[in-house]
């Protein structure tokens, strides 16, 4: 643990309430790091309350702040819920390593949940890229760190019965609904501990070549973030399989990338056509151009316009409406400014901020902000037509010294 946190930074903590994050949220308080705690209800099981309260009652114990995302289960849609749960999941801590002016989040994840993940991935064929789990990763915009992943849950377990910490078994970890489950509650538990020692073995020999490769193939990565594209011929042929898996994990969870997409993509390359578009998992697209390569998310129409007559608390595909925020993305709002509307950029957008007149679309360059975020980026006007916030970009002179009332926090 030491080797990957520092005593004098503060860190968003994600804590379940089962045994190996309240295992964590101990070790972390009892070795003095400065934390602040994060939970989410999903409301799915009869007995979630309980899992809040147990993360509640250590808070308040210790005096730590606790955060608490509760989810109406009307908010998730047909998609994969493990998916649409592990988004809100990082979007909520995003949220509150934003209050904090921090961006990293420590999480309980373990040598079991790094076994599951090595045994799903060599069942899925998907073994161009790191096999397990990193100690050190990015997620939706926060560095995640995980400090216990050469520990087993049943270490985790004794852990919390010998220093009374209190946690809370989810029963559905025990089914065999999902993937996961079924790798853990059926799959290995038939491994032998040799069979378990020789995975892990196995992994780290894998992940030794594949971060060595890695460096090899940075120089090409480098370039092709630069300009966006890259002629693929300018990458040596014995690294074009590695290059390819890389820049179509920026755009596809990797779950979704099987050894199968790869050589089919490199196919596609190989082949004579000058133009080609092959369509991705999610939305995702890549793009031959003559030489030139590239992954992109498909043209959809996304643009929105929303108008609110008053004050609300409201959660929208791109932005949520909060009582609480970073500075940044707050505004203070009277009963003059109403009907605001929120909605996305529109060319000749200018704000009048304490630099003086801006364009959007310069705010936009200046801050580096990719078009395909600038597309769904919400724009608060009031009932003038005036721009007045810009979340974490820039916010309307008139609006800079109060305390904000409402929040638009930007997903």
């Amino acid at each position: 643990m030491e080797k990957l946190l520092n005593l004098k930074q503060l860190y968003i903590v994600g804590v379940s309430g089962g045994c190996d994050s309240m295992a964590l949220l101990d070790m972390m308080y009892n070795h003095g790091y400065q934390i602040v705690v994060c939970h989410v209800n999903y409301h799915l099981r009869e007995d979630s309350d309980l899992d809040q309260k147990t993360v509640e009652n250590y808070c308040h114990k210790h005096n730590l702040p606790c955060y608490v995302k509760e989810i109406d289960t009307c908010e998730y849609g047909k998609e994969n819920f493990q998916t649409q749960a592990r988004k809100l999941r990082y979007y909520f801590y995003r949220q509150i390593a934003c209050k904090y002016n921090v961006d990293k989040v420590v999480l309980a994840h373990h040598q079991d949940d790094v076994i599951e993940n090595i045994v799903m991935q060599l069942q899925r064929h998907n073994t161009k890229g790191y096999l397990g789990i990193k100690n050190i990763s990015e997620v939706f915009g926060v560095t995640v760190i995980r400090p216990l992943l050469r520990v087993n849950k049943q270490v985790l377990r004794a852990y919390c019965h010998d220093h009374n910490v209190s946690y809370r078994d989810d029963y559905t970890n025990f089914q065999t609904d999902f993937t996961r489950d079924f790798v853990r509650n059926v799959t290995l538990k038939n491994y032998t501990e040799q069979q378990v020692k020789d995975l892990l073995n196995k992994a780290d020999l894998h992940n030794q070549r594949y971060l060595k490769n890695i460096e090899r193939v940075k120089p090409y990565l480098d370039k092709y973030h630069d300009d966006k594209v890259i002629d693929y011929r300018l990458i040596p042929y014995d690294l074009l399989n590695s290059f390819i898996y890389e820049i179509v994990k920026e755009e596809v969870y990797p779950p979704l990338i099987s050894d199968a997409l790869i050589k089919e993509i490199i196919k596609q390359i190989k082949s004579d056509k000058p133009n080609i578009e092959m369509d991705l998992p999610v939305n995702i697209r890549f793009i031959k151009e003559y030489n030139n390569i590239r992954v992109s998310k498909l043209k959809i129409n996304i643009g929105y316009c929303l108008k609110y007559e008053q004050i609300v608390y409201d959660k929208h595909e791109h932005f949520y409406l909060s009582k609480k925020g970073h500075l940044n993305e707050g505004i203070y709002l009277t009963n003059e400014d109403f009907p605001i509307t929120i909605r996305t950029f529109r060319p000749g957008d200018t704000i009048v901020s304490a630099g003086g007149s801006k364009k959007l679309s310069r705010l936009f360059i200046d801050n580096k902000i990719p078009k395909s975020e600038r597309e769904i980026w919400p724009v608060v006007e009031n009932c003038h037509g005036d721009i007045i916030l810009v979340p974490h970009l820039a916010k309307n002179i008139g609006y800079l010294y109060s305390k904000p009332n409402l929040y638009v926090v930007k997903l």
